[in-house]
């Protein structure tokens, strides 16, 4: 199983145009003005102000801007949770118009094996594993779908394990609560490395925006000592990233974070 998170668009100078924004509420000078001139508004001032808002808890400023997501290979599990985070925008792969079936179609926990369970249909026994249930639900739904009903319906036989893609854009405001929410260590283990996967390119953006968590992660252990870890993980691709070329296409390598299963995590310079 190979879950690929990239960050596709995002607001350019992010922070800049969050101090900005910010500055201006106090200053006789427009944001637009602030955003242009750093005589009015230098970098360490954007530093300076955005760590303050987050001391303060200021977020109404780190509205402005956005970041966009696309999660490849996840399951409908991770995604019933995702799209409950509704400060945001959703595009979700159809059951309806794109047929499952193809190539490896699911998610298999790490925790499951191959375990075999003997169950009853119709008075008679049976034992099957993980992947035993799996195909019989594959073979249902190509069934229905081959006597002509519609995929619409013939979905209903296809568990939440299945694969699918899709796209989130929230500002970032939104998503350091979704990060302090999904990178705790009581997160479902897939939507927690697909949001340690996400926050590790929100960091190259946006790092005093993304430099700690809100409750409940502000308090975990785990959460704490994975943070470190990454920043120092981050020190190796920063100088990267900003000689990168617009458009270029940078992978961070996650494997140090010791995630539950294999996330790649790619960044389009913006």
């Amino acid at each position: 199983m190979e879950t690929k998170v990239f960050l596709i668009s995002y607001t350019p100078n992010l922070e800049r145009v969050c101090a900005s924004a910010m500055r201006s509420c106090y200053s006789q000078h427009s944001s637009s003005e602030l955003y242009l001139r750093k005589d009015l508004l230098s970098d360490a001032d954007v530093k300076r102000m955005l760590e303050k808002a987050l001391q303060l808890g200021h977020y109404d400023v780190m509205e402005h801007g956005s970041l966009t997501y696309s999660l490849e290979n996840v399951s409908r599990v991770l995604t019933h949770q995702l799209v409950r985070h509704r400060i945001a925008s959703f595009s979700q792969q159809s059951q309806r118009h794109v047929k499952i079936g193809k190539n490896e179609w699911y998610i298999k926990p790490p925790s499951i094996k191959n375990e075999k369970f003997q169950i009853k249909v119709n008075n008679t026994k049976i034992e099957l594993n993980y992947d035993d249930f799996m195909t019989i639900s594959e073979q249902m739904y190509k069934a229905y779908s081959e006597i002509g009903f519609h995929k619409e319906d013939a979905r209903f036989v296809i568990p939440s394990a299945c694969k699918t893609n899709i796209t989130i854009t929230a500002n970032p405001r939104e998503f350091r609560h979704i990060f302090s929410q999904r990178c705790d260590s009581a997160a479902q283990w897939e939507i927690r490395d697909v949001s340690w996967a996400m926050l590790s390119l929100a960091k190259l953006i946006a790092p005093t925006i993304f430099k700690n968590f809100d409750s409940p992660a502000s308090k975990d252990k785990y959460a704490l000592e994975r943070l470190i870890k990454l920043d120092e993980l981050l020190l190796n691709y920063r100088l990267s990233f900003e000689k990168a070329e617009k458009g270029a296409l940078l992978e961070i390598d996650l494997s140090d974070l010791n995630l539950s299963h294999k996330v790649f995590s790619y960044i389009i310079k913006g």
